[in-house]
C-alpha cells in the first residue's frame, strides 16, 4: 500500500513536471557538418595526415633503398668474377646490412606506430574541440529560451540519435548553427568565442 501510494505521488509530480517541460532537438551531425570550425578542421586534419603520409612514404623508400642495397651485395657476393676473398667480405658485409635493415625495420614500424597513435589522438582532439563548442552554444541557447531538455535528434544517422520519434518538438538546429557561424571571424580578424 505504501509503495502504492509513493507510485502515484511520483506519477503526480511527474505529471506535472511534463506539462511545464520544454523540450526541442537539434541534428548533431547536420550542426558538425554546418559549423564553419568543422571546415577550418578539416582543412588541417587534411594537411597533417599529408604530412603523415609523407613520413610513412619516407620511411618505406629508405627501407626499400636498404633492401636494394642488401640484393646488390647478395649479387656480388655469388659473382664468380670476383676474387674467393671479396666475396667472403660481401658475405660479411651481408650479414652486417642484414642486422642494420632489421634494426631500421623494427625502428619504422615503431616511429608508424606512433605517428598513427599521435594522429588518431589529434582527430579525437579536433573533435571534442568541435564538440564542446557545439555543447556550450546548446547550452547557451537551452538557457536564453528557457529549454529544460535538447536531445539530439540525427537524421542524417539516426542509430547515433537520442531520439526515435518526436511530435511538435522544436528543431533548434538552424538556431544554434546561427549562433556558431555568427562567431566566424572576418578575414584575417581573430575569432570570437561561440
Amino acid at each position: 500500500m505504501k509503495t502504492f501510494l509513493v507510485s502515484c505521488c511520483l506519477l503526480s509530480v511527474l505529471n506535472s513536471f511534463a506539462v511545464e517541460l520544454k523540450v526541442a532537438t537539434i541534428d548533431l551531425q547536420q550542426v558538425l557538418a554546418g559549423y564553419y570550425k568543422s571546415d577550418e578542421a578539416a582543412k588541417e586534419l587534411r594537411a597533417r595526415e599529408v604530412s603523415f603520409r609523407k613520413e610513412i612514404s619516407d620511411l618505406r623508400l629508405e627501407f626499400g633503398r636498404r633492401e636494394g642495397e642488401l640484393e646488390d651485395l647478395r649479387r656480388l657476393s655469388l659473382d664468380n668474377a670476383l676474387h674467393a676473398d671479396v666475396r667472403a667480405e660481401k658475405r660479411k658485409d651481408i650479414e652486417l646490412k642484414l642486422v642494420d635493415l632489421r634494426a631500421f625495420q623494427a625502428k619504422a614500424e615503431g616511429v608508424q606506430g606512433q605517428l598513427e597513435k599521435e594522429w588518431r589522438g589529434h582527430v579525437a582532439r579536433t573533435h571534442d574541440r568541435l564538440l564542446e563548442d557545439i555543447f556550450k552554444a546548446t547550452s547557451r541557447l537551452g538557457e536564453k529560451e528557457g529549454y529544460h531538455l535538447i536531445l539530439n535528434s540525427s537524421k542524417s544517422q539516426p542509430a547515433t540519435s537520442d531520439v526515435l520519434f518526436a511530435r511538435g518538438v522544436e528543431d533548434v538546429t538552424p538556431k544554434v548553427l546561427a549562433a556558431l557561424n555568427a562567431t566566424r571571424p572576418a578575414d584575417g580578424a581573430t575569432p570570437k568565442n561561440p
